[in-house]
């Protein structure tokens, strides 16, 4: 029997060879999937709306969602970059003004330069106050997975309505603010 050639490998190494390559990306994917069935995703209509504290936008100090508490909440996250962020703004300012007096409105804006926020603000009459989250944490406590993103919240702090991505019209969001006011 000749010997084998020195780089050659036998069916058996092969597989070996393949496994170790194989076994680090499959333990990767594992444990990537055990990771996000941890976190349990964005908070859920039922469950209670993450807390946060963050500056103001405009001015000088803060906004904390516990300090609305006995109203409800629309928390909407935007960026002045963002085009459905644009769309929305008139039919929020609408909402504000109709329902204002019965209902908190937050703004988060998010990934974006404070100047470029205040113009928005400015740009679309926005009266409600907005905060900045400078590092991310509010945006992850919502499990955002982009923008706009809207929550509506009770009085109580629970969620009652999430609406990932842009609302599809001024009736939508007067309806879902119909429902939250009364």
């Amino acid at each position: 029997m000749a010997p084998m050639p020195l780089f050659a490998t036998a069916p058996g190494r092969t597989a070996l060879r393949f496994a170790l390559i194989l076994l680090p990306g499959v333990a990767f994917v594992a444990l990537l999937f055990y990771g996000l069935a941890q976190t349990g995703g964005p908070p859920a209509p039922g469950d209670d709306a993450p807390g946060f504290e963050a500056p103001l936008l405009e001015g000088a100090g803060t906004l904390s969602l516990a300090g609305l508490e006995g109203k409800p909440v629309v928390l909407n996250f935007w960026a002045s970059w963002c085009v459905p962020c644009k769309d929305e703004a008139p039919w929020f300012k609408k909402a504000h003004a109709r329902y204002g007096d019965r209902i908190h409105f937050v703004g988060v804006d998010i990934h974006d330069a404070r100047s470029d926020a205040i113009a928005f603000v400015d740009e679309y009459g926005l009266e409600y106050p907005s905060v900045r989250d400078l590092d991310g944490r509010i945006e992850g406590d919502y499990g955002l997975t982009g923008q706009p993103e809207t929550f509506l919240i009770d009085a109580e702090g629970t969620i009652v309505e999430h609406v990932p991505g842009a609302l599809s019209d001024e009736a939508t969001l007067m309806g879902l603010l119909e429902d939250l006011a009364s």
